[in-house]
């Protein structure tokens, strides 16, 4: 219940603010990297349940730095592993479950979302951003099938609406020209 409160509001954060706040979205990214490394892989579910909780924001300060000190490379492992769980959670909700499946998705999606943040920055903050919020909103309500790929892009659809609409660089406003006042004197003698 904890974790999935956690789940859906990173994923609203990640949806409005992903681009502007990179940091926190590849700190985010960190948080859940630590989850999934303490309960899968350390077993952390059999001591005490904050511990968890620690490793985790161990995870996400580490996200965070890499974020502020090595941005491209931060951004870049986050692309590989947003492309990837996406590409997990989409085989899952089509059903597709199995172990060679979910690593081919993992994979490919990984190199989507590598090739996206080398190629376009700026846009794949926007898109991975989105997708990272969009895939914690579904896995927080837990929405599966039809009913859940429809969230999941509506979703994923408006973090990118919000996002490019309120980060928009505006315009920077250039003032007029200002004219040289000429000295009523001179006139006169201009017009003589």
């Amino acid at each position: 219940m904890v974790l999935n409160i956690i789940y859906l509001v990173l994923g609203i954060i990640l949806l409005t603010t992903g681009k502007k706040l990179y940091w926190l979205f590849v700190a985010i990214i960190g948080f859940l990297i630590g989850y999934a490394v303490s309960t899968q892989y350390l077993h952390l579910q059999l001591n005490p349940p904050w511990l968890i909780y620690i490793v985790s924001l161990v995870g996400g300060v580490v996200g965070a730095m890499l974020g502020v000190f090595v941005q491209h490379l931060a951004i870049a492992l986050a692309g590989f592993i947003v492309g990837g769980y996406g590409a997990i959670l989409l085989t899952g909700l089509l059903g597709i479950t199995n172990q060679v499946s979910n690593l081919m998705a993992f994979i490919v999606g990984g190199v989507i979302g590598l090739l996206l943040v080398a190629s376009v920055f700026n846009w794949a903050l926007y898109i991975l951003s989105s997708w990272a919020g969009a895939t914690l909103v579904i896995t927080a309500i837990d929405l599966k099938g039809v009913v859940g790929t429809i969230v999941f892009f509506t979703l994923f659809v408006l973090g990118m609406i919000i996002q490019v609409g309120l980060f928009r660089e505006k315009p920077k406003k250039v003032p007029a020209p200002v004219k040289p006042v000429v000295p009523e004197a001179n006139k006169e003698d201009q017009v003589s």
